[in-house]
């Protein structure tokens, strides 16, 4: 008998915090917001680079509202955003604007997409395994005293890869008849290289 009073009770305690979390969610979304705010307004990136955009919305009783950001089709060969992650991403050399809306209110970010790739530069793994990647995603890769040119193309992602379009570049070439995939984590600026017989290496830049 007591065991049936302890589930009654805590059944009643499930559902009292039930009630209480769907009458805030529906508070949340009949609130309307007043104001929304980005915390960038212009921003300038290179290709495949990264960058995260915080909201700020008034009143705060409306702040679990879902944003959506809009991009024309033609201005998403220039720059992208994901919705969910609010992760902007330079695509390619140009300029668009990208809007924020939410309850009737815009916000604008006007987007800067320079001709240079944030993969260019030199990156080294742990082991001395160096890499080199040109504006034009030419380079080299030394493995012990052997040098090998590279010539890197953008890939895009298979069924199966865990990788997401808003975190990483994909990028594959051959190289001293290796295959080689490189993946770019924008998130973290770090560069992981797979290749065929040859083991996963992370790179930073060097």
């Amino acid at each position: 008998m007591k065991r049936s009073k302890k589930i009654i009770i805590w059944l009643a305690v499930a559902l009292f915090a039930a009630a209480q979390a769907i009458a805030l969610f529906l508070l949340i979304r009949t609130v309307p917001a007043s104001a929304l705010m980005l915390s960038e307004t212009a921003v300038t990136l290179k290709r495949d680079e990264g960058r995260r955009i915080d909201h700020t919305v008034e009143p705060r009783a409306a702040r679990g509202k879902l944003l959506a950001y809009r991009v024309s089709a033609s201005d998403e060969i220039v720059a992208w955003i994901d919705d969910k992650n609010e992760m902007l991403v330079g695509v390619s050399p140009g300029t668009c604007t990208i809007t924020a809306k939410l309850d009737g209110l815009e916000a604008k970010i006007e987007v800067t997409v320079l001709d240079e790739t944030v993969l260019a530069g030199e990156w080294v793994s742990e082991d001395g395994m160096s890499l080199s990647i040109g504006a034009d995603l030419s380079g080299t890769l030394v493995i012990g005293s052997g040098s090998e040119p590279v010539q890197w193309m953008r890939g895009s992602f298979g069924n199966g890869e865990s990788g997401n379009a808003w975190r990483y570049t994909k990028l594959t070439a051959s190289c001293g008849g290796t295959y080689y995939v490189l993946y770019y984590d924008r998130l973290n600026d770090t560069v992981r290289l797979r290749g065929t017989d040859a083991p996963d290496r992370l790179f930073v830049r060097g």
